[in-house]
């Protein structure tokens, strides 16, 4: 895994396993930038000679010197599907040759490599991903070795889940708050038009009337439905509160129940279920203290009624205190399943059973996936999304293994009632992230970042990473190429005959 740049409140400690991965970053990256001429032709030759088994679509290479074109006898199936990518170092040869699409990713944020369309591009690399598999060299799989060997050092244990979720979720509040919607959630929404944003641009600035000061934190002003602000509309808060609401019928969420709410966020559906369902109690527990206090905050802006049924504990979900167990109606989880590991997942699942009423308990579980076919490889190297997309320790597992460890860890007393996959909205919910992202870099997100981190945001490192984080896109491309997935899972006890069957939502 990458250097944890920042100083979270919850750091890892020093291991030799870290020192090494660092030693082998600085050597592998050092190398990579001599970018030796004769090697970087030799890549060259070597990448060239795999792209030219392209068949299908129609792909440009222009490099200083060259232009490339694939196939370089165009057929009948290279219409319709065109991409261009420009070289703009040698250095991405040898990241391509050696690291496959990791290399490739990684040339395209440090500005080596360039494109107008990454889907477009991926696309062709998708449609003839048989016939390009040249690029899966041994060279690629040692290359990544060492640091998949290192990062068995941020295994989810106890002792470091909290500093895993410190590297992410406590950079800064009012950093999240500069590009998420007035919501504050952080997780694929479900937009009515699912392109709409490509012809029509969503709201991109945070309006100043829907943020104000509270306790030092930025906080959204509370409106007393949380329905959509009228006037000018912000489409992403719309699709956020849809996906909300979704969440709360799939649960089939009635007032007066009780709900444990694993992963808090910055608060978004606890206080959205309190506040359109009298009665109902929310216990809900994250491991980020940022994100603890102002949720706290949050909850406490609603109003008095909502602040007694909310209570956000700092707490791991394998330390919840034993009267928990059996008490709750619901458990809802939205994109939290990422962060437990490979290693912990039948425990996750054994402590939603645990925590679930043993008659009528219900569960929604919200979490992002990976295709069935890529699993052996993801697991097996380290790839693009483990490096740079999810937190230390995190893990994307694929839908079956979702439905096997839930069975497993719940010794078959959880039963699926209904999966669907909303992964799609992911990429126009990236897209507007980014794009508010990038719209408030100057006045919002780097102010936040140089308050919280003085001595890290300057100097030619700090630029870095910024240029670094302004163009990871591609995380977008991967879900609209379903090369990422985003599954929702509604799952019950065998035997709950009041837990109706709804199929039209």
């Amino acid at each position: 895994m990458s250097e944890q740049l920042l100083d979270t409140p919850a750091r890892h400690s020093f291991s030799m396993s870290g020192l090494v991965d660092r030693m082998w970053q600085s050597v592998r990256e050092g190398a990579f930038q001599v970018a030796w001429s004769p090697v970087a032709k030799l890549a060259e030759a070597g990448v060239i000679s795999v792209l030219q088994n392209i068949t299908e679509g129609h792909l440009r290479v222009i490099t200083p010197s060259t232009t490339y074109s694939f196939p370089v006898a165009p057929n009948d199936s290279t219409e319709g599907l065109e991409a261009e990518i420009r070289v703009l170092s040698d250095v991405f040869w040898i990241r391509l040759a050696t690291m496959n699409d990791l290399g490739f990713a990684e040339a395209y944020m440090f500005g080596e490599v360039d494109c107008d369309d990454l889907v477009s591009t991926f696309m062709i690399f998708l449609r003839n991903r048989e016939r390009l598999q040249g690029l899966d060299s041994r060279l690629s799989y040692l290359s990544t070795l060492p640091q998949k060997l290192t990062s068995m050092r941020f295994l989810n244990t106890l002792g470091n889940a909290r500093s895993n979720i410190s590297a992410h979720y406590d950079i800064s509040n009012k950093m999240f708050a500069g590009f998420l919607s007035e919501d504050m959630t952080y997780s694929c929404a479900i937009f009515k038009d699912l392109d709409g944003d490509i012809e029509r641009p969503l709201l991109t600035n945070i309006p100043s009337h829907m943020l104000k000061a509270k306790n030092g934190l930025l906080t959204p002003a509370p409106t007393p439905t949380n329905e959509p602000v009228t006037g000018e509309t912000d489409a992403l808060h719309e699709a956020q509160l849809r996906k909300l609401d979704h969440i709360m019928r799939r649960a089939r969420l009635a007032p007066g129940q009780r709900v444990l709410e694993i992963g808090s966020g910055w608060g978004a559906l606890a206080v959205r279920i309190a506040t359109r369902l009298p009665g109902t109690r929310v216990d809900t527990i994250t491991l980020s203290v940022h994100q603890q206090a102002l949720a706290r905050a949050r909850v406490a802006a609603a109003g008095a009624d909502v602040a007694a049924r909310v209570t956000v504990h700092l707490l791991d979900y394998r330390a919840m205190p034993p009267a928990w167990k059996g008490a709750f109606d619901r458990v809802v989880s939205v994109e939290m399943v990422e962060a437990v590991g490979r290693e912990y997942l039948e425990e996750y699942w054994r402590v939603i059973d645990w925590a679930l009423k043993t008659d009528v308990g219900v569960g929604v579980v919200q979490g992002i996936t990976i295709p069935e076919a890529r699993f052996e490889r993801y697991v097996g190297e380290i790839d693009f999304i483990q490096k740079w997309v999810i937190f230390p320790g995190g893990f994307l597992p694929t839908l079956s293994l979702l439905i096997q460890t839930l069975t497993a860890g719940s010794k078959g007393r959880l039963v699926v009632d209904s999966v669907s996959n909303i992964g799609p909205h992911y990429a126009r919910t990236l897209r507007e992230w980014r794009r508010r992202f990038l719209e408030n870099f100057t006045d919002v997100i780097e102010p936040a970042l140089r308050e919280e981190y003085p001595d890290v945001m300057v100097g030619e490192k700090g630029r870095r990473e910024i240029e670094v984080f302004k163009r990871n896109c591609y995380c977008e491309v991967g879900f609209t190429t379903r090369s990422l997935g985003d599954h929702i899972i509604t799952f019950t006890r065998e035997g709950n005959e009041s837990f109706n069957c709804s199929v039209f939502e």
